[in-house]
């Protein structure tokens, strides 16, 4: 009896001590018919509740956490394996590590009865879907969820100027890390990275990959590479897509081929799986259609998986595969695979959440990813790495350390250390190359260094110093901006310096662009002035944080008040040279009225930045005063400006951008406060500034101008794809504009000017009319304008510019 008991309690020992362990499975899943590996393939411990995705090798690993369930039940895993075209199996376990292999059988697709209806069967099954979708739309309202993100660039072994020695295909670069997603309907989205990887080569602060729900076949649209493609889950689905049942009506799961109803929409095309029981879509296994234009004409395959989370239907694991080469003038033809796969678990559905959220960056890193913590990845890993990706961790790391190994070409053993040295010049700290390097005819070569840190979320410091060798001078200024509550929504910015200032909006034309024009062909385009003092701005602004550049961000909508204390001076240009064409005289600076400008400023901005652009609708509006008896001012005028911008879209593949302009002078205005009309110089034309004009053809302390621009796409789809210059398709465009400009009387008064003004004309505007070709090279844009005004014939031109997206 004792021993039976002794025995017993061994046994029972043991059983805790499996049930308080943590277990690895670790296998793969095949096709029993073909021994193919089988991608998506969900993997269920049933006892934990956990689940995994096998990868595109067919791999998986789960691991189970300790238990504290029966020690009857816990010593036993029982793991079930799920994909659509494939009977479901299951397996028992002993709870231990362990490796295994599983086939499943293929399901083979039972054919239809053919009956003539009036519409496919698989149109009334997609109703029924769609009426569910609808109804979820009421109901749910917030979301969150943990998500796993993998994403791995592979490329030819010439481009990534290494050999992994095992074919032409090479692992470029890893990025994996762990999230938490807030979402909120319909389209307000923020993941907080927690944990994070990546191969030695990217540096920690560029991973910020997270792709979850914003990436949902069961929205409206989903959005690849700026291409918005409507889903066949979308409200107007039915008008869209046909549909056609590939199974029997009396299976609980059904199969359905998709295909767009016409070719001239951007649409998907393949095969969807719906459960009829619930009228919830299960997978989608879908390429773009012909009317997507892709980069490159890049292939891609999009599928993923849905599940049901307290009755809503949410995203589970997608995965998303593209490859392309960019053969470009039959001179280079790099590949560029990419593999995205994401899971998404832990949800909970319709909580509240934090204020302000939305108003953070898409994406943020917490301090917490800064630790990387081994134990949590052994645990919770989704999507396992391939003995591929494995090797790759490692060999870039040693070819990082062992710059001179033999796996290094010597392209890279040469140009290596000064491609890194560039780009960390263009992360943080530093504000970019620019306030490093830049020329112009002002102050000709110029050195410097700038750098912009926070020593806490509530304060954000800035400073540029460098001298001009060509004008002997120094230039320097400082910032401080203060954040004041948690979201960061209010500021508090003091600025002072002694600045190279431009009148014309250094925003379009900017300054990399006239360093590489002053340098080769001696074409300035700036008008400059020197000012020295400092400003002082209070700002409120709201929306989502977006990037600009160099761990810069903006928000959409700002409202900021501003006062501005200091002197402006007029600057002469002080060399004349350039590599071709040295000696040439070169457009003359114009001078501005030296004295103090103090001003009190309002700026106004709904859905516009002018850093960069944040929306395709926006207007801002910019208010400036100066008053000698108020301000201490050298000069007494009042400036508004106001900007607005719209697109429309006119046709499925067709839209039309609308782009208008008004500035208004009172008083005398000075002439470092004249606008310029915003124009090309020679053949280069940059943004949506006048294609016909001359540079900086007109003036005037008053301006309005209107502008259009008609995208007609690809006019047909895919016809037009020209393989090494254009094979991702050739945009047609439509575009022209008029503008006026004055002086008014006052300003002529205080300050004579001879510079031109449209209003001085015959004509009175200036008008112009052109057609353009988009996306050559996917960058450029060649137009050909024809200049309306001021021509006895209209005169033609060419212009060559970045291409409209």
């Amino acid at each position: 009896m004792r021993i039976a008991a002794l025995v017993l309690t061994l046994q029972l020992t043991c059983l805790m001590t499996l049930a308080g362990q943590d277990v690895t499975i670790r296998g793969t899943v095949s096709s029993l018919q073909t021994g193919d590996a089988i991608r998506f393939v969900t993997v269920t411990e049933l006892t934990s509740r956990r689940r995994v995705m096998t990868d595109r090798s067919g791999a998986f690993v789960i691991s189970i956490k300790s238990m504290d369930e029966d020690p009857s039940v816990a010593s036993r895993l029982v793991l079930t394996f799920s994909c659509m075209g494939f009977e479901r199996d299951t397996i028992d376990l002993p709870r231990a590590d362990t490796t295994i292999s599983v086939s499943l059988n293929e399901r083979p697709v039972s054919g239809r009865e053919v009956v003539v209806t009036a519409e496919d069967p698989a149109v009334s099954i997609m109703r029924r879907v769609l009426e569910r979708r609808q109804n979820q739309r009421q109901m749910l309202r917030t979301y969150t969820y943990t998500l796993y993100t993998k994403f791995i660039a592979m490329t030819d072994t010439t481009t990534a100027l290494r050999s992994s020695g095992r074919g032409d295909t090479t692992v470029n670069s890893i990025l994996e890390s762990f999230s938490r997603g807030y979402v909120q309907q319909p389209d307000q989205f923020h993941n907080e990275i927690f944990q994070k990887r990546q191969t030695a080569n990217v540096p920690p602060e560029a991973n910020f990959v997270s792709f979850g729900t914003n990436l949902n076949i069961f929205d409206d649209v989903v959005t690849i590479l700026g291409e918005e493609i409507t889903s066949p889950l979308s409200t107007n689905a039915i008008d869209v897509y046909d549909y056609v049942l590939q199974s029997s009506l009396d299976d609980d799961t059904v199969k359905l081929n998709v295909k767009t109803k016409s070719t001239l929409r951007r649409g998907f095309e393949g095969v969807m799986y719906v459960d009829q029981r619930g009228n919830v879509p299960i997978e989608v296994q879908f390429v773009p259609n012909g009317a997507v234009n892709l980069p490159f004409d890049a292939r891609l395959s999009y599928r993923q998986n849905l599940m049901i989370v307290d009755s809503m239907v949410v995203p589970e694991a997608l995965s998303i595969s593209s490859s392309l080469e960019a053969s470009i003038l039959y001179v280079v033809s790099p590949r560029l695979d990419i593999d995205i796969e994401t899971f998404c678990y832990d949800y909970v559905i319709n909580p509240e959440l934090p204020d302000g959220i939305f108003d953070r960056r898409r994406v943020e890193t917490t301090t917490q990813a800064a630790v990387f913590d081994s134990s949590y990845w052994q645990q919770n890993l989704r999507l396992p790495l391939r003995p591929q990706e494995k090797r790759a961790y490692d060999e870039i790391q040693m070819i990082l350390e062992n710059p001179d190994s033999l796996q290094n070409s010597m392209f890279e053993q040469i140009l290596g250390p000064v491609s890194r040295f560039l780009q960390r010049l263009g992360r943080r700290p530093f504000t970019g190359f620019d306030d490093i390097f830049r020329y112009n005819l002002i102050h000709g070569p110029y050195l410097g260094i700038g750098v912009r840190d926070r020593p806490d979320t509530s304060l954000l410091l800035a400073s540029q110093a460098g001298y001009g060798l060509a004008d002997h001078r120094l230039y320097a200024s400082a910032s401080a901006t203060w954040f004041p509550d948690q979201d960061q929504r209010w500021s508090l910015e003091l600025s002072l310096g002694r600045t190279l200032q431009r009148r014309d909006n250094p925003n379009i034309v900017r300054t990399s662009f006239i360093t590489l024009t002053s340098l080769i062909s001696g074409s300035d385009y700036g008008d400059y002035y020197l000012s020295s003092g400092g400003q002082l701005s209070v700002g409120y602004s709201w929306g989502q944080l977006q990037f600009v550049r160099n761990d810069f961000w903006t928000r959409p909508n700002t409202i900021r008040l501003s006062w501005r204390n200091g002197l402006d001076e007029s600057v002469k240009q002080q060399t004349q040279w350039s590599i071709f064409r040295s000696g040439m005289i070169p457009r003359s600076n114009p001078q501005v009225a030296d004295g103090h400008m103090n001003t009190l400023g309002l700026d106004v901005f709904l859905s516009y930045s002018p850093l960069r652009r944040v929306s395709r609708t926006g207007m801002a509006l910019s208010l400036e005063a100066a008053d000698p008896d108020i301000l201490g001012s050298n000069f007494d005028f009042v400036l508004a400006t106001w900007n607005a911008s719209a697109r429309l879209r006119t046709l499925p593949l067709w839209t039309l951008d609308l782009s208008a302009m008004v500035r208004w002078g009172w008083g005398s205005t000075p002439p470092q406060r004249f606008v310029s009309s915003e124009s090309g110089f020679g053949s280069l034309v940059v943004g949506s500034a006048f294609r016909g004009m001359r540079i900086k053809e007109f003036y005037g302390d008053r301006m309005a101008s209107l502008q259009f621009s008609h995208n007609f796409g690809e006019v047909i789809p895919g016809v037009l794809r020209i393989p090494n210059i254009a094979s991702f398709g050739i945009e047609f465009l439509l575009f022209g504009g008029v503008q006026w400009t004055s002086f008014s009387p006052a300003t002529l008064r205080q300050f004579p000017t001879q510079l031109p003004t449209t209003d001085a004309t015959a004509d009175r505007t200036y008008f112009e009319l052109g057609l353009g070709i988009n996306r050559i090279l996917l960058f450029f844009r060649l137009d050909v304008n024809a200049r309306m005004s001021q021509r006895d014939t209209p005169e033609l031109r060419i212009t060559l510019t970045n291409a409209t997206f």
